[in-house]
């Protein structure tokens, strides 16, 4: 097994996380989300993506490089997940991502829930102790009608 790091992707050339970038996703461990501590091993690296399974030294934790990521647990190449990422971001549907990306639309749904929970993970994380002074709603189309007494958009 190599060591050098950071690897490549045979089928797109993105390279894999470097080492030092990673951290034990195992909350009881003494070294849990710091990276660069060099507690980590590489166990095995698999799949068509090379994902590397990884070994906490510190705490004996195994686990998958996604783990904690919006692509974990993803079976589809790494490229076709953020292909879909993108395409939703655009604003096409699920429908329309699936048939571009070539995936079923069931793929497409479960990469936007994973994204979107690891979002929310992300925001609440970071987005602490902001109280804001005020609020401004865009939306890039909008229709709002009445119908029946009741407004709709």
């Amino acid at each position: 097994m190599k060591s050098s790091y950071p690897t490549k992707h045979k089928e797109d050339n993105m390279e894999r996380p470097h080492m030092d970038t990673l951290a034990c996703v195992n909350p009881e461990c003494q070294l849990f989300d710091q990276p660069g501590k060099h507690n980590l091993k590489v166990r095995k690296v698999y799949g068509q993506d090379q994902l590397r399974f990884l070994h906490c030294k510190e705490c004996g934790e195994e686990f998958s490089e996604r783990r904690g990521t919006a692509l974990f647990n993803t079976k589809i190449p790494e490229a076709k997940a953020v292909s879909v990422i993108e395409h939703l971001d655009e604003g096409c549907t699920l429908t329309g991502t699936a048939r571009l990306v070539k995936v079923a639309k069931d793929t497409v749904s479960r990469v936007l829930k994973e994204a979107g929970r690891h979002a929310k993970r992300f925001h609440d994380q970071k987005v602490q102790g902001i109280t804001p002074q005020a609020l401004e709603f865009a939306q890039q189309w909008s229709y709002v009608g009445e119908r029946g007494g009741q407004l709709y958009s």
